[in-house]
């Protein structure tokens, strides 16, 4: 049965920023077992705050990598993968720095990082999982388009919805069932998770970013992203805000809706803020969103 507000367990500190549109006051608690959950992997987290760092070049990131062998591992998996397809295997972690470059590698340490979050569970955590991975694809392909970086664009869409994620593994059987439901948009899925939890998962997901120490630039795409696109969003909010209704679009929903818009529909009404003349082909997302997930698995 979920808890509601009345009966839910003591809230963690609260959080102050740029509220979404609906929430209460100028500070959000936050359900205390998220402060439960594993702290972020500390080599993404450290890799995720030298993505614009000059200095930070092949040897100093395999000397980061290279601190966690079971991510260097990862990472040596992921590069002799069918996701580059290299003829030559790649054995050293240098080796695959030096041929993917630090942006890549960067990317694949915050996929590993965040599957992490995503394992042993059941299906409203795949869900949620395939649907950060399509939002994080498509941020990446649309981030020329919007004048952002492609890597900090996969990683908001990767982590704006870490919030859910979070309550799937802290409160499964409060969250589980207002996920679990069929609802007509995103507001009636905020408003559940508002009743449910006292906070919605944009809400939450931007706690968990300041309380991981990740970059603060998440937090805004955490919290936002489900709001209109307006003129006032930076660059990398937009391509988030856009990433995640294609990625509904084109079949990746976290929860299911009585109906969605179609890919083309979707479109147009984001091309407000972007040419759709450079808009990706349907077919050519759904191509690399399914490659991805297969690697990612």
């Amino acid at each position: 049965m979920a808890a509601g507000a009345q009966t839910m367990e003591p809230m963690a500190p609260a959080i102050r920023t740029s509220l979404p549109e609906g929430a209460c006051g100028d500070t959000i608690l936050i359900p205390v077992k998220l402060c439960n959950l594993p702290p972020f992997h500390p080599v993404a987290s450290k890799l995720a705050f030298c993505s614009d760092d000059a200095e930070c070049d092949v040897r100093r990131m395999v000397a980061i990598v290279g601190g966690d062998p079971a991510l260097a591992a990862e990472i040596l998996f992921l590069a002799n993968s069918s996701l580059f397809g290299f003829p030559a295997r790649i054995h050293s972690l240098r080796h695959a720095v030096a041929v993917l470059g630090a942006n890549c590698v960067r990317r694949l340490a915050m996929t590993v990082a965040m599957r992490s979050l995503a394992r042993g569970a059941g299906p409203l955590v795949r869900s949620s999982w395939c649907h950060s991975v399509a939002c994080a694809v498509i941020a990446e392909t649309l981030a020329p388009e919007f004048g952002c970086s492609a890597e900090q664009a996969y990683t908001a869409g990767l982590l704006h919805d870490v919030g859910r994620l979070g309550f799937l593994r802290s409160y499964p059987s409060e969250i589980g069932p207002v996920l679990a439901r069929d609802y007509e948009n995103i507001g009636a899925v905020i408003a559940a998770e508002r009743q449910a939890m006292n906070a919605s998962h944009g809400e939450a997901g931007a706690w968990l970013i300041e309380y991981w120490a990740l970059p603060a630039v998440f937090m805004d795409t955490c919290a936002h992203h489900h709001e209109e696109l307006q003129e006032s969003d930076s660059p990398l909010l937009r391509a988030t805000k856009t990433a995640c209704r294609l990625a509904d679009a084109i079949g990746y929903t976290a929860v299911r809706y009585e109906n969605t818009a179609g890919y083309a529909e979707t479109v147009h009404e984001c091309s407000a803020y972007g040419s759709t003349r450079s808009f990706p082909a349907e077919s050519r997302l759904c191509d690399e969103v399914v490659s991805r997930l297969k690697i990612f698995a």
